[in-house]
């Protein structure tokens, strides 16, 4: 019997039963003493949903949504220095984006430095691929209008909106999904020398669209040291993520993804002990029935939520992730068809679903990112090179979401949320330990945020949730020209 499975059934069978003294909760809910057993629900949410999107800043989505209160902390304008002459900046109101886009923009780690400028925020324009070559179009600094996510916009209207989260890592996809199921690329570990994650896994026979465990032998992830030395490992990690967590108290957990997306974007896939079989090491090749009874294809999701059979937490990465030039259009359908299944089904009265997105994409953000510099005993500097990245978009539904002043009753959050806040929801809605990385940063001297745990968005103060069911209609989209289906095919997944 695997380690694993010897915990899972320890942390059931021997549940330490504490008696809390809660204090007044989400909502005004009053402060009474109760009894509660971690992996148990301690509200009405039973069931969290993480619906995981790509490359988009909360400007670039939200930024222009009506907001007659001046409650969402967004911007219709966009600033660009000249780079002859850097004091010279001009200012100016943001274009329609185009859907799709021409193509995609740049947002490595050296691309954020590159926008932020040193604070100022107005590089953006000088991103590589900000501008169209054929037209000089600036594409980096344009925003959605209404007509182009009508749907998101409903969501955030009705239900909830975090206008103050921001991506963990200052670049591209993997490391943000990392961290959003592990909280972490390395810097809490040392098994690892603190090295975290930089760049994406590059594989020698698989390209670029394989990541984590089961990449070919020869693969390789670039990690930043705690100096920024540059090194690589094999993109397979044994610090603890989630699912291990969950295990040890019974939650129960599914990721659904497309088969060809399983190992890109799917943070789950880059940790050993989830996707390795007891007894494989890296490169994982072995059958292993855990990761199979656990990772199930998009379509299952769909059919568990109408059924009402979802999993306490599920993770739903379906192939429309709104990665540039693939449409948001497509990527706001999948999450529409994804949430109306949920609200189908029985399920619903018990869920939150988080709609969360990795990085900004290479696109516009007004707002400042905070900086990081934790402290652990005698190590310095512990996120300082690597958080927090530009700010993305955060949408949080549930019958139990707080109302607030938008136009539809929507609530806005102006709390500091970054994707170790998943792993902060798991943990608070089913009275978990925690992993003791970026969700737990009592046991650090940080110069930095604590990360919300997204309880702020529930309203729990009646037996009779605040909300109701909101099913949209997908929408018909832009189709991609020869040339745009040929860039998606041999562009990196990022």
């Amino acid at each position: 019997m695997s380690v694993r499975r010897i915990v899972k059934i320890v942390g059931v069978v021997a549940a330490i039963t504490v008696v809390v003294a809660a204090a007044q909760g989400p909502g005004g809910a009053p402060a009474v003493a109760r009894t509660r057993t971690p992996g148990q629900a301690r509200s009405p949410i039973k069931h969290i949903v993480f619906i995981a999107k790509e490359n988009r800043s909360f400007d670039h989505y939200f930024g222009a949504m009506p907001d007659p209160g001046n409650d969402i902390e967004g911007s219709t304008t966009a600033s660009c220095y000249d780079k002859a002459n850097p004091s010279s900046v001009t200012t100016f109101t943001m274009p329609e984006a185009p859907d799709p886009m021409p193509q995609d923009v740049s947002h490595a780690n050296w691309t954020f430095y590159e926008a932020y400028h040193n604070g100022a925020m107005d590089g953006f324009c000088h991103e590589r691929g900000s501008h169209v070559q054929s037209t000089g179009a600036d594409i980096a600094d344009t925003q959605m209008q209404g007509g182009d996510i009508p749907n998101y916009w409903a969501y955030a209207k009705t239900y909830g909106l975090g206008d103050n989260m921001f991506a963990s890592w200052r670049g591209a996809s993997f490391a943000n999904n990392v961290f959003a199921v592990a909280a972490q690329t390395g810097r809490y570990s040392t098994l690892l020398d603190r090295r975290a994650i930089y760049g994406n896994p590059e594989d020698p026979l698989k390209g670029s669209h394989t990541w984590g465990c089961s990449n070919s032998a020869g693969t390789t992830v670039t990690m930043i040291d705690l100096q920024g030395a540059l090194s690589s490992v094999f993109p397979c990690f044994g610090f603890e993520s989630m699912p291990d967590l969950m295990d040890q108290y019974g939650v129960s957990w599914r990721y659904y993804s497309s088969p060809g997306s399983h190992f890109v974007h799917a943070g789950i896939s880059a940790i050993q002990s989830v996707r390795c079989a007891p007894g494989d090491t890296p490169p994982c090749e072995q059958d292993n029935p855990y990761w199979d009874n656990h990772v199930h294809d998009p379509s299952d999701f769909l059919n568990d939520a109408a059924a009402g059979t979802l999993p306490n937490v599920s993770w739903f990465l379906a192939k429309q992730t709104e990665h540039p030039p693939k449409t948001a259009c497509k990527g706001e359908n999948a999450t529409v068809n994804a949430i109306n299944a949920v609200m189908r089904g029985s399920d619903w009265q018990s869920t939150a679903i988080v709609v969360w997105w990795d990085e900004w994409g290479g696109f516009y953000d007004h707002v400042l990112t905070p900086t990081a510099d934790g402290v652990d005993g005698s190590v310095t500097g512990l996120n300082s090179l690597i958080s927090y990245g530009f700010r993305v978009p955060l949408l949080v539904i549930s019958p139990w979401s707080r109302s607030g002043p938008l136009v539809d009753g929507g609530y806005v959050s102006h709390s500091f949320y970054s994707h170790a806040s998943f792993a902060r929801f798991v943990e608070w809605a089913f009275d978990l330990p925690t992993l003791g990385a970026a969700d737990d940063l009592s046991k650090y001297s940080a110069n930095e945020p604590t990360p919300g745990n997204l309880s702020g968005f529930f309203d729990f103060s009646s037996t009779t949730p605040p909300k109701g069911k909101l099913a949209l209609q997908q929408r018909t989209c832009p189709t991609l020209t020869p040339a745009q289906r040929a860039y998606v095919r041999t562009m990196d997944d990022d």
